[in-house]
């Protein structure tokens, strides 16, 4: 189990007060921690093939295709306001 002296320490790094009450309680969660974080630690993956994804797909990609679009002027003609090839819009920002 990790020492009282270990888990003052730890709670003064991470600016927490502990109470005398609660420090068994902290001892007892660090150690299960500690321990599961070990477990992890020695498991051999040398061995094993890297997992870059969990799917098999691949990314399928296709040509871009232009197809019917309406033109600039008929793209304008709806806008309440028009300054050249813009729409003008009400300023949002102050």
């Amino acid at each position: 189990m990790i020492s009282e002296d270990k888990v003052k320490h730890i709670a003064d790094l991470a600016k927490l007060n502990i109470s005398d009450s609660e420090m068994s309680k902290y001892q007892q969660q660090l150690t299960d921690i500690l321990t599961e974080i070990d477990k992890i630690l020695k498991v051999d993956i040398i061995n094993d093939e890297i997992m870059i994804s969990p799917s098999d797909n691949k990314n399928m990609y296709s040509e871009d295709v232009i197809e019917s679009h309406i033109s600039k002027s008929d793209a304008l003609k709806n806008a309440k306001r028009v300054k050249g090839d813009y729409i003008v819009v009400p300023k949002v920002i102050e």
